[in-house]
């Protein structure tokens, strides 16, 4: 299933999930209930279970062997690639993808390293995701970050279009918890002339102090009164993130979900959250005027 064409038909569900911290029978838990899984490319750690630091593969590779396991669950999967650690020698194995049936992948930029953009071989993603469609665009569905809370508005709006000029088929947003930012964003790009299938994120936050984290380590707004909820209880988060979901799930080509807290398994979080979205849920129609990339020939 490639990403590109399947949101343009339907508005989809999917998830972030590292796979090599959980089992596959608890992967079986999430088949048939979601779209699609992406793969972050991690580093390794030295207390890491799965690939410590003394075994050498790379983000890419684990990220790929990952997403490989979640394919071979019967889930759509896709890998990620980051401008952080993607050297020209990582890029020979996407050529294998589609032999394990991937046909999508993630390019993002990550983390930034102690060295800073210059320790990067790829100093920007659309030069990575330029020399991947290039090579590989044919046969795989590129995706590409817009980030809504840019200091720059107007320029995270540019660097999105040119990262769609460069073969990005389909655009992911940063997480979400303000849905009015979100749709503002989603406003800029439609003006600019975005075509490609656009996807919504919303993160389940675990805490308030997992959630105070991450906005300050990422830059990223957080509501006063989401912080007021999950003070005074915790499960405040699922909710959040539950009428977050509500207020996107048609005013785009679908909804990605992402649990904050990395460390921890986010399946059981993922099952609570499909059976309230999903309980009763009947298939949507498309709305033209909602959805401006679902149109055809547009």
């Amino acid at each position: 299933m490639r990403i590109d064409d399947e949101a343009r038909m339907r508005r989809l569900i999917t998830a972030e999930l590292i796979p090599d911290r959980v089992s596959p029978g608890e992967l079986s838990l999430l088949r048939g209930r979601l779209d699609a899984i992406t793969v972050p490319a991690l580093r390794n750690g030295s207390h890491d279970p799965s690939y410590p630091t003394s075994f050498t593969v790379t983000p890419q590779q684990r990220s790929i062997a990952a997403a490989i396991m979640v394919r071979r669950a019967g889930i759509e999967a896709v890998p990620s690639l980051t401008c952080r650690d993607c050297r020209s020698d990582d890029l020979p194995g996407i050529s294998r993808l589609v032999d394990y049936g991937l046909e999508n992948i993630l390019a993002v930029y990550g983390d930034p390293s102690k060295s800073g953009r210059d320790g990067y071989e790829f100093a920007r993603t659309d030069s990575l995701i330029r020399r991947v469609s290039l090579e590989y665009g044919r046969d795989l569905s590129i995706g590409a970050i817009t980030n809504q809370y840019a200091n720059n508005v107007e320029n995270e709006v540019s660097r999105t279009m040119g990262r769609v000029d460069a073969g990005a088929s389909f655009v992911l947003t940063n997480t979400a918890f303000d849905p009015g930012i979100v749709l503002d964003h989603r406003d800029r790009l439609f003006s600019a002339g975005l075509k490609a299938p656009l996807l919504t994120q919303v993160s389940i936050p675990h805490s308030l102090e997992n959630l105070v984290y991450v906005g300050r380590r990422f830059g990223i707004p957080v509501p006063e009164r989401l912080k007021r909820e999950l003070r005074g209880d915790a499960s405040a988060g699922l909710v959040a993130a539950v009428e977050t979901y509500e207020a996107l799930r048609l005013e785009a080509n679908g909804v990605h979900f992402s649990y904050l807290l990395r460390k921890q398994n986010p399946v059981p979080v993922y099952c609570r959250l499909l059976n309230r979205i999903l309980g009763e849920r009947v298939p949507v129609p498309v709305s033209a005027q909602a959805v401006q990339p679902l149109l055809p020939g547009r």
